[in-house]
């Protein structure tokens, strides 16, 4: 199609332009996109789409975005609410500014690194901070930092630690999650970390941020996702990081993160009385037991407080065999973070696990697994 001067084509799909046109702040003739780019025509071009199109008058990006790219700052953390279009300014920004490094904090709909962890990576002439190369990431294991803010934040600090010694501007880019004390709190605490020059804020002079410095931005033209996009979004992600992925064996010593295979193994046969089914393990340690069983096991109250009397701990696990299938995993080789994969099956002393990651020394147990597609939360020990 011919696209007139001044008009802006939003698209999604497989794009090829001809003539001048800015995309995203980038000089680009070809991309591929899942979300919407705008394409602003500074000529008359051609533009073929494969996928999704609109046009519309004029330019898109805010002309606080345009003031924000010629301010001086070297690191920003930019903050929003879900689908405010946090992701679009982090690669609009780096674009405009020549290339930086973006840390993707957003564990839900994250880009650099895939949904459950945490990433940074140089972005430059890209449509969407996807397309960076991770340098390095975290694994969260959950898809929301709603209640395991701690272990998120441990993250967020031990990737800033590293990203900080790099030369060059840097920006953070955060989750949605900005409603409630809890929110504010894990914000700040974000903030206090990374101690950013500025914040690029959606929301009108938040007013917990006023001992900060802020620069406010518009949304833009931002196309909101449902529940079910975002999931779907997600979707995409995980087969993306499992593209090309085989089975893979590991021994469960490089499990670091769970009790699972930890403690004492202790007789099982009271406990199959206990629970009416099939116990594959019991295992005491100093402070906890676990009980993997062959299926779920739904439990009341009063008998987890029962049996921590009588084993004298503090928490009791119990898991299903069934549940640990499809378990979301990542591995890391040293302090390097590779990637995910899913847990198969566990046979004897070795996971099998299904990944397109080879030379890893380190596994941490997720807290969701994958089934059909959909993400199925599991408490892990």
């Amino acid at each position: 199609m011919r696209v007139s001067r001044g008009k802006t084509v939003l698209a999604r799909g497989e794009v090829r332009i001809e003539g001048e046109a800015e995309v995203l702040g980038a000089e680009l003739g070809r991309f591929i996109s899942d979300k919407y780019v705008p394409i602003y025509c500074k000529e008359d071009c051609e533009i073929e789409v494969k996928g999704e199109y609109s046009i519309v008058d004029g330019r898109t990006i805010p002309e606080s975005w345009e003031k924000l790219a010629e301010k001086d700052w070297d690191t920003l953390f930019i903050y929003g609410g879900t689908d405010s279009g946090k992701s679009t300014l982090a690669t609009y920004l780096a674009n405009r500014t020549g290339g930086c490094y973006v840390l993707d904090l957003d564990i839900g709909q994250s880009d650099i690194a895939h949904p459950g962890a945490m990433g940074y990576g140089f972005v430059e002439n890209c449509v969407s901070i996807s397309q960076a190369v991770m340098v390095n990431g975290f694994f969260a294991g959950v898809i929301s930092p709603t209640g395991r803010e701690v272990k998120c934040l441990r993250g967020v600090a031990r990737l800033w630690r590293e990203l900080e010694k790099r030369k060059g501007r840097k920006i953070v880019d955060t989750t949605g999650w900005i409603k409630g004390a809890k929110a504010r709190e894990y914000k700040l605490a974000k903030l206090e970390i990374v101690q950013p020059d500025l914040i690029a804020s959606f929301q009108p002079k938040p007013e917990f941020l006023k001992d900060w410095k802020i620069f406010e931005v518009e949304k833009g033209h931002v196309v909101e996702r449902s529940r079910e996009e975002r999931s779907r979004m997600r979707a995409i992600r995980y087969v993306r990081e499992l593209e090309g992925a085989e089975e893979v064996k590991a021994d469960v010593s490089k499990v670091t993160n769970t009790n699972l295979f930890s403690g004492k193994e202790i007789p099982k046969e009271f406990m199959e009385d206990v629970l009416e089914c099939k116990v594959l393990s019991v295992r005491k340690g100093d402070d906890f037991l676990t009980i993997l069983a062959e299926k779920h096991v739904d439990i009341e109250i009063s008998m987890i407080k029962a049996l921590k009397e009588l084993y004298e701990v503090e928490d009791v696990y119990i898991l299903g065999y069934e549940d640990l299938k499809g378990l979301v995993v990542g591995l890391y080789s040293g302090n390097r973070y590779l990637g995910m994969g899913l847990l198969k099956d566990i046979q004897n002393e070795w996971l099998i696990l299904e990944t397109r990651h080879r030379n890893f020394d380190r596994v941490e147990f997720g807290e969701f697994r994958l089934f059909q597609g959909k993400e199925y939360i599991v408490r892990i020990p």
